[in-house]
């Protein structure tokens, strides 16, 4: 396919990511799911860019955070990638690239909210990353890494005790064998979803919180739990 022929809608996915591919048909296989190609013989789907792009994103992020946390051990690294190296993170930098409206799926997949998955928005989300990387290289790989998780590895690299909220939580009930549970309420529109997330023991609502994914308002939910100190 070349450059001058794109369809619009490739077009308008290489404008929201940033990059204009050499080769398009890249883009349009990263976006295509196995539910399209085995409707549409002759097609291929990105299953093959997304395991690349799953490697790609983890080699820049963990350089990063390698560089940022010099003075850390292993161990605080790998949690602190896991923190951005995580479908819930990625499905939300998918989202707000509007990459789901450009997915290509089968009919059944389609008719069931499929390009709404977390997983799925994952999945294509590195797999754009993995077409990127065989267009154009590590360097225009690294880009789009630093341009759409940036930020977030910047923020992960400066964890600390309180945005582990949600462990904390846990260990101190653990103490007297009781759990937390989370109770999720989502709102606001698809390309700019909140969700609100209440912490219950034993049936006792004792924080809330909110935030852009489930993981994010559980975190938040547990930290005001620990702050109201109620569930002592």
């Amino acid at each position: 396919m070349a450059s001058n022929d794109r369809p619009a809608d490739l077009a308008i996915v290489e404008q929201m990511i940033g990059y204009m591919f050499e080769d398009p048909s890249l883009l349009l296989t990263a976006l295509t799911h196995s539910s399209f190609v085995a409707e549409n013989p002759g097609t291929e789907s990105y299953e093959r860019l997304e395991l690349l792009g799953d490697a790609v994103l983890g080699l820049f992020a963990t350089a990063r955070l390698f560089n940022d946390m010099s003075d850390e051990p292993e161990g605080v690294i790998t949690k602190a990638r896991a923190t951005v190296v995580n479908e819930a993170t990625l499905a939300e930098v998918a989202r707000s690239l509007d990459l789901g409206a450009h997915v290509r799926l089968g009919v059944g997949e389609e008719r069931s909210g499929g390009a709404d998955r977390d997983g799925l928005l994952c999945d294509v989300m590195e797999a754009v990353l993995g077409a990127v990387f065989v267009d154009g290289g590590a360097d225009a790989a690294r880009d789009q890494v630093d341009r759409h998780l940036g930020d977030r590895i910047d923020g992960a690299s400066q964890l600390d005790d309180a945005t582990d909220a949600r462990s904390r939580l846990q260990e101190a009930l653990a103490r007297t064998d009781r759990r937390v549970s989370f109770e999720y309420r989502r709102t606001g529109p698809d390309h700019a979803v909140i969700f609100e997330a209440q912490a219950v023991v034993a049936g006792e609502v004792v924080g809330e919180g909110s935030g852009s994914s489930k993981k994010a308002a559980a975190v938040a939910a547990s930290a005001d739990a620990l702050e109201r100190n109620t569930f002592v």
